[in-house]
């Protein structure tokens, strides 16, 4: 048996194939990577867009509508603001002529007590009780003011409230009828009293301090421009709003 494989010739080594005609070794080695088609316009948008921005055509078609939407709206109130602006006419300036024809208004201080009524020398003797005839019943509020006689201007006090103790003294002090006598000129009225009633008018009394209190103004209708001195009893309640000086006046 041995001698019969040693008889037979030796195997030849397989031949490997020859190359084709046209061949090139990087046909084997491997062919490049083909270049890559160019980005459409709508994926270079998407790449420029930031992160945090959805890639979703429809969210993304949707947030650009809004954007230009809003922009509209923001154009088309810019142009109505424009255009009302234009419809509305000018003031034209006013001429000459015209600025001649105008009144100038003055305007007028009021003054806070009525001017006196004529003096009338029949109600001398006659006897009148002020809170009746100020109607001052229902008294709501009361503030003093004293003359300053340096300035020539009065000072006003605290106001004395209705219902209180303080306001109860001053209705009591106007609540006595008392004698009218002939008014005395050469008396300033050192002392005013405002006085709102219950009816929401207010009336003003001066009040001349000579010795007492004495009432006089206008707004004491059945005075008849005369003086009506008061009793103890008001200059006992009026003292204490009153500086020193005005306080001599009455302990003659």
């Amino acid at each position: 048996m041995s001698q019969f494989y040693r008889n037979q010739p030796p195997e030849q080594p397989p031949r490997e194939p020859e190359p084709p005609r046209g061949y090139k070794p990087e046909d084997y080695l491997g062919a490049p990577h083909p270049d890559q088609p160019p980005r459409r316009l709508y994926e270079s948008v998407l790449a420029g867009l930031p992160a945090w921005l959805p890639r979703d055509p429809l969210v993304l078609g949707a947030v650009f509508a809004a954007f230009a939407i809003a922009g509209f709206c923001l154009l088309g109130l810019c142009l109505l603001i424009v255009l009302s602006e234009s419809a509305i006419p000018r003031p034209s300036a006013p001429t000459a002529a015209a600025l001649a024809t105008v009144t100038p208004i003055i305007v007028t201080a009021t003054p806070e007590i009525s001017p006196a009524p004529p003096y009338d020398p029949s109600r001398i003797g006659s006897f009148l009780n002020p809170f009746i005839d100020a109607q001052l019943e229902g008294m709501q509020a009361l503030v003093i003011e004293v003359l300053d006689p340096v300035t020539g201007g009065y000072v006003r006090s605290a106001p004395v409230t209705a219902n209180t103790l303080e306001m109860q003294q001053f209705i009591t002090a106007f609540n006595i009828a008392q004698a009218i006598t002939a008014p005395d000129f050469s008396c300033p009225d050192h002392v005013r009293f405002l006085i709102a009633r219950a009816d929401g008018s207010f009336v003003a009394i001066g009040a001349c301090l000579n010795g007492v209190v004495i009432l006089r103004g206008a707004d004491i209708p059945n005075l008849g421009g005369n003086d009506l001195p008061m009793g103890p009893y008001f200059t006992d309640i009026l003292t204490p709003y009153l500086p020193s000086t005005y306080q001599a006046l009455l302990r003659r």
